[in-house]
């Protein structure tokens, strides 16, 4: 958890990380392997996801790049600003490997990669110069400023699939819709394997806008 040499960018980062642990200790064992509203992904690849994404600014912190000039092994993705930056192999086999890995035990998994998050993020890891991301080069905390927004959506993700409360609240969908809408072209949101076009919202309720924004339908 952030304490007080940590930066502002990591007030949201946490708060949401800490509605999707929330969560993830109220799935019931039977649940995990749930269909979620993402269609290719159970309860349990959801939690791998998240876990995943909690390693990439570990990664960062190393000063281990998430984007790579082009190689022969790279994919190519857009950025912003239009850097000439390619995902790294590192970063790859983080976002495919622990998805699969967390259905065999979804919660070793995760507490494994979240207490090492915050083990790593409450070290002296800030005010580093900028390394290559997959959104164009930038400091850990210009990364981590925007993050926040998949743990949000992937908190309603997981308490679809497993049929218990989210618990999230209107000033972090809000902050989470605001955000997507800001960076949507340049983090190349309606990509394969992101979101979909989105739909739209059957009422103002903050959640309601934010889910269908991401092009995604209720199953419960």
């Amino acid at each position: 958890m952030s304490d007080e040499s940590s930066p502002s960018e990591r007030i949201l980062f946490d708060r949401a990380l800490a509605k999707f642990d929330a969560v993830v200790r109220q799935v019931p064992t039977d649940a995990w392997a749930n269909q979620s509203p993402c269609e290719e992904w159970t309860a349990a690849n959801i939690v791998g996801h998240v876990a995943a994404t909690t390693q990439l600014p570990v990664l960062l912190a190393r000063r281990i790049p998430l984007g790579v000039p082009e190689g022969p092994e790279a994919s190519e993705v857009p950025t912003r600003g239009n850097d000439d930056l390619f995902i790294s192999k590192t970063m790859l086999s983080l976002i495919r490997g622990l998805p699969e890995e967390a259905v065999a035990d979804p919660l070793v998994v995760w507490n494994r990669c979240y207490a090492e998050m915050n083990e790593v993020l409450s070290g002296d890891v800030w005010g580093q110069p900028p390394l290559g991301t997959q959104r164009g080069t930038m400091t850990l905390e210009e990364w981590l400023e925007p993050a926040f927004y998949d743990s949000t959506v992937h908190t309603w993700d997981l308490s679809q699939a497993a049929g218990v409360p989210h618990n999230l609240d209107d000033e972090l969908c809000n902050a989470a819709l605001t955000t997507l809408k800001s960076i949507e072209e340049s983090g190349n949101m309606r990509s394969s394997n992101v979101f979909a076009g989105a739909l739209d919202p059957q009422s103002d309720e903050p959640l309601t806008r934010l889910i269908a924004y991401t092009g995604r339908t209720p199953i419960r």
